[in-house]
């Protein structure tokens, strides 16, 4: 036998509903499905209404949503259209353990005034875990974390520190290696033109020593 879901027509023809995209119309619908109704009758014994007997006790984890084939980001944003749009508040924030607290939701009908001045706020939107030391959020945080890791090329510290070195080394001997040459040709050539000036005053004085 399977489930029936009661489906408004006034929801299908609001603009909220039709503003909603394609994963919001969805998890919409799953919400829908986890409903339990109850017919409400009046003094006269007939049927006035129908409430949702649940409401406020519905949870929907982010591991549902992927086994039905919707992404934790799209399941997110869903839930944040189907909050800001009226279909949905939240009746207790879940603390985000895979097993533990888990977030409560309220099926709301603040759509019908959506687009509206009378159009109310969520009493409770949805904080976003910011924690990163339990929970999914410490989950997803360390696989993300792992996965800029495996991205970073592993030879960019070490080409880094092999460039260095060998830049300096080379700068540092060449400027050793010219300096002194220079300095011992010229040392080299001012003595020699000394001793050759010596030379050369010392035989042109003998040898007029010896005229005389």
């Amino acid at each position: 036998m399977s489930k029936r879901i009661w489906f408004d027509n006034q929801v299908r023809r609001s603009s909220a509903y039709r503003s909603l995209s394609k994963w919001a119309m969805l998890v919409y619908l799953d919400f829908l499905s986890k409903r339990q109704m109850e017919q409400m009758k009046g003094r006269s014994g007939r049927s006035d209404s129908w409430i949702i007997k649940n409401n406020g006790e519905i949870v929907y984890p982010y591991s549902e949503a992927e086994r039905k084939g919707i992404s934790r980001r799209n399941f997110c944003n869903a839930i944040d259209e189907l909050i800001g749009q009226g279909f949905l508040d939240i009746a207790h924030q879940g603390s985000g353990g895979r097993a533990g607290d888990m977030t409560k939701y309220i099926i709301d009908d603040r759509w019908k005034e959506y687009g509206t001045l009378d159009f109310r706020p969520p009493k409770n939107p949805r904080k976003k875990d910011t924690r990163k030391g339990r929970g999914w959020a410490a989950h997803h945080a360390k696989k993300k974390k792992r996965q800029v890791t495996k991205s970073i090329p592993e030879q960019a510290v070490s080409s880094d520190k092999n460039d260095t070195p060998k830049r300096k080394s080379v700068k540092v001997s060449n400027n050793k290696s010219d300096t002194p040459k220079r300095r011992e040709k010229k040392a080299n050539g001012s003595n020699h033109e000394d001793n050759q000036s010596r030379g050369q005053l010392s035989l042109w004085s003998n040898d007029f020593d010896t005229i005389l």
